[in-house]
Formats: C-alpha cells, structure tokens, sequence
C-alpha cells in the first residue's frame, strides 16, 4: 500500500509538472509573435497598444494551442472513434484497467495501419484520446494487448498528453524551417526524453501479467510489418509524432542506432526482459 501511494503521489507531481511545462510552451509561440508586432508599434510611436498587442496576441495564440493541438493532432493522423461492437477486447481491457487507475475512460479511436502501435492525446484525463492502429490486437496477444493499454494510460494519468500535442505544434514551424526529421527530435525534446521507457517500468507494475509490455515490445520489434509505410498518414504533423507513440522505432531511418536512447524500443524490451 506504501509502494501504492508513493507511486501514485509520483504521477500527481508529474501531472503538475507537466501541465506547467504545457502552459509555457503554448506561451511562447505567441509571445514571439506579440513581441515583433510590440516592437514595431512602439517603433511608430504606439507603446500603450504595443503592450496591448504583446499581451492579446500572447494569450491568444497560447489558448488557442491549448484548446486546439489535439484535436488537430488527431486529425492528423486520420484517427476515428471506435466502439464496443467493433472492438470488445479493446474497449474491454481499457475499462479494466481504467478502474484499475482509477482513471475516467477515454475516447479510444483507431488509425488505419497495419504496424502495430498506440498513442494517446489530450489537455487532461477526462478529455483524453487513446488512439490504436488497426494492426495492433492483431499482432499482439491479450496479455501483450493489455501491456501497450496500460503503458498509454500511464501517459494519460500522468499527464503526459497534455505535452504531446502542444509539443508538436510548437515543434512545427521549426519543423518548416529545419525539415521534419530536426523537428521529429525537437519534439522528443520537448515531451521529455526517457519518458517511454518510464511509462514501461510503472505499466508492468499496474497490469495482472508485468511480463505483457516486455514482450509486446519484443514483437514489435522482432516481426516488423513488411510493406508497411509509416507513420498512418501523410503530412509534417503526423510524422510529427513518432517520439509520442509506444514505438517511435516504427518510424526510424536505416541503421539508427539505440546508443544512448531510454526511447528506443530495442533498448526497452532489453531491460525490462532483464526484469
């Protein structure tokens, strides 16, 4: 129970942290903006409604990130809502587990691809988005299945989503600038490196078999889909997100190597088969 509760006021610091670190991120997109127009009313001689515009244009464009990065993540990726009939097992397990939490159950949806992976969006728990692809229940078993669950609702009590899609959003007018590889890894930055390998470590404690997420990884990594294009859609935002999914190796270029990646999934799988 001691354990129990350590790790549970753990996840709520996190939460916090990571809730701040979201907040100063959607922040400072604007506050560039506001900054440039600021300067350039005071140059014509408008100072009062130059600090006016730096505050306006600051928050304006930070609510509007905070409001609208997931959903245009989401959208981005193709992903539709899913239900019971379609996927019990699925929607079954997230329940499960969910109460397990004592999580609010998210919206799950589901993009069309065969690579077998999941992610999750959103500014809190009760507006969060777990998002699966197609192949996923069918390439992992119901333990492994139960394994990736957990490790993604993990990101969502923790708050990790309230980064992810903020971070991808900032990331990408750098993006546009540096190309989408440099602004995949400022993304990584950004969400936190380590934290993948993380969320591995405290959804083998929460699941029934801790042994699930270990072999998952080992399945994604061993039986690589052939023929499989990724990320599930086109376009900078998506492949925006490689570091935000339970394998972002899914989307790594010829002989990258794991030195010195917690991320990496080849690096995970190693460690937690070493227990």
């Amino acid at each position: 129970m001691r354990a129990d509760r350590t790790a549970d006021i753990a996840e709520e610091a996190a939460a916090k942290t990571n809730r701040r670190r979201a907040l100063l991120l959607c922040l400072v997109p604007g506050g560039v903006l506001g900054f440039v127009l600021a300067i350039v009313l005071v140059i014509v001689g408008l100072p009062l409604i130059g600090l006016l515009a730096l505050v306006v244009v600051t928050g304006g464009v930070a609510a509007w990130i905070w409001t609208s990065a997931p959903r245009i993540v989401l959208s981005a990726l193709g992903a539709s809502p899913s239900n019971e009939d379609d996927r019990p097992r699925l929607h079954n397990l997230v329940d499960g587990l969910c109460a397990t939490m004592g999580l609010d159950r998210p919206a799950i949806a589901v993009v069309t691809s065969e690579v077998p992976n999941a992610i999750a969006v959103g500014r809190d728990p009760k507006s969060a988005t777990l998002v699966v692809t197609t192949g996923l229940e069918r390439a992992l078993g119901l333990v492994e299945l139960e394994g990736v669950l957990a490790h993604e609702l993990v990101h969502i009590k923790r708050q990790d989503t309230v980064v992810s899609a903020v971070a991808v959003l900032v990331a990408t007018p750098w993006a546009m600038v540096r190309g989408t590889p440099v602004g995949t890894e400022a993304v990584h930055a950004l969400v936190g490196r380590g934290r993948e390998f993380s969320a591995d470590q405290r959804a083998a404690l929460i699941v029934r078999y801790p042994d699930g997420i270990g072999s998952a990884l080992e399945t994604m990594v061993a039986e690589p889909v052939v023929g499989a294009s990724w990320p599930p859609a086109t376009g900078r935002t998506a492949a925006l997100t490689r570091w935000l999914w339970v394998d972002p190796m899914a989307g790594a270029s010829a002989g990258e190597s794991p030195e010195g990646n917690l991320d990496d999934t080849r690096v995970r799988a190693a460690s937690l088969a070493l227990g």
